[in-house]
């Protein structure tokens, strides 16, 4: 019984942190499915987390400590340290994760890019004109669109929130 109690007393402390989570001011939401092409993603704050099926990724996070940024699945020998802030990984079947601070992933999707963006922050597109299918985007749950091939849009997602006087 003591043990059902403490279960019951923890969901109802947790569901409204959670629901308060998902309602952070600004934060919006960008979804990437099955994009092929030139990708570029500049976050200045939320979690970004996804595959990539084969190409490269370019990661610059110009803050050294404001955030995290895991990357597996690279190719031995393909990960290169460009510069003290950017790193560059090659392979097939990569997956990342982003969590913090201000990043910019630089995507060559050769196949399969699926991506989750939370937060504040803009991409653009640029599709690959020679893949079958260019790849599809939300934002905030709306609508899936097309990702453009013969022009590169940008596409911003999340306000930050006016600070306080």
């Amino acid at each position: 019984m003591r043990r059902l109690c403490l279960t019951l007393l923890c969901g109802l402390v947790a569901v409204p942190a959670a629901l308060a989570a998902s309602r952070a001011t600004g934060d919006g939401v960008l979804e990437i499915k099955d994009a092929a092409g030139i990708i570029v993603l500049n976050t200045t704050r939320g979690t970004v987390w996804g595959q990539l099926g084969k190409g490269k990724l370019v990661v610059n996070d110009p803050l050294s400590g404001d955030g995290t940024v895991y990357v597996s699945g690279a190719a031995p020998g393909s990960i290169i340290r460009n510069a003290e802030n950017v790193t560059t990984y090659r392979g097939t079947d990569l997956h990342f994760r982003v969590t913090g601070g201000k990043v910019r992933l630089w995507f060559k999707a050769l196949a399969g890019l699926d991506l989750t963006a939370v937060g504040v922050g803009s991409a653009q597109f640029t599709g690959d004109a020679f893949a079958v299918d260019a790849g599809d985007y939300a934002v905030d749950s709306g609508k899936w669109k097309p990702v453009p091939v013969y022009a590169t849009i940008t596409v911003p997602f999340g306000v930050l929130p006016a600070s306080a006087p």
